[in-house]
């Protein structure tokens, strides 16, 4: 597979005062296409601070985040102006937050269409109608599709928002804490929303704490005090996820967690 995404030398700077500290330090990563990428750390770790470096929130110091959507010639993403930048992630990168961010005064379906209304692109939000009522059905929302967020339970929420992020077709979907705030119920439906979606090949990267979440991955990366710490990639999909969480948590006690 090709890489979508190839991070270099990466490094995010912060200042107590006149003391230099590193929210990311140095970092090296390569995500292909159709991946599913976990980032694990200790709360401070930087992932987070990773994450949104790679996602254009945040400006990095040092490095460079080069993109190759489709096989396409490769970005030099980091590096854009905001504009182009802002242009960029419109198309290619879908982010899903821990809070659902949904517009309380949009209905469900008129959430997940904003990308599109946004784009200004008619015939797309014309085409969009029954793509977005199709995948409500399968994800069941469909029921939900006129209500507003507040009549909502947090994780139909959070289904939203995934919908609302994936709706133009990124190439890769960013995720941080998506399942923090949801019960594990909750959880397990947004994870297996997510599941799907990577088995018709999305490739996600995504920010956990929780090692059950994690063992739906097929990669956790462990940061640590700004830097990757250790790799595990899981190499048997057949095994059980009890298997993997039993993997997953010797992997990470090995990293004092």
């Amino acid at each position: 597979m090709a890489n979508l995404l190839e991070v270099k030398n990466l490094t995010k700077k912060y200042y107590a005062g006149t003391v230099e500290n590193k929210a990311v330090d140095s970092v090296n990563l390569k995500v292909e296409e159709g991946e599913f990428v976990i980032i694990m750390g200790a709360s401070g770790s930087g992932k987070t601070s990773l994450l949104h470096l790679v996602a254009g929130i945040d400006d990095f110091d040092e490095g460079m985040i080069m993109y190759a959507p489709s096989s396409n010639k490769a970005v030099d993403f980091g590096h854009m102006n905001e504009t182009a930048k802002a242009m960029f992630r419109s198309t290619n990168i879908g982010i899903v937050f821990q809070q659902q961010c949904l517009i309380p005064d949009l209905t469900v379906y008129e959430n997940i269409m904003l990308p599109i209304m946004l784009s200004g692109k008619r015939k797309e939000r014309a085409g969009k109608k029954e793509t977005i009522i199709n995948l409500c059905g399968q994800f069941g929302l469909k029921e939900h599709i006129k209500k507003y967020p507040s009549q909502l339970s947090g994780g139909q929420q959070q289904r939203a928002a995934i919908l609302r992020s994936v709706i133009n077709r990124p190439p890769l979907l960013l995720c941080d804490e998506p399942t923090g705030s949801l019960n594990s119920a909750q959880s397990n439906i947004v994870m297996e929303l997510l599941n799907r979606l990577n088995r018709i090949g999305q490739t996600i990267i995504l920010v956990t704490h929780d090692v059950k979440v994690a063992v739906r991955g097929s990669r956790v990366i462990y940061i640590e005090d700004g830097r990757v710490a250790g790799e595990l990639k899981f190499t048997d999909e057949h095994r059980s996820m009890n298997q993997r969480e039993e993997e997953l948590m010797n992997f990470l006690q090995q990293r004092g967690w």
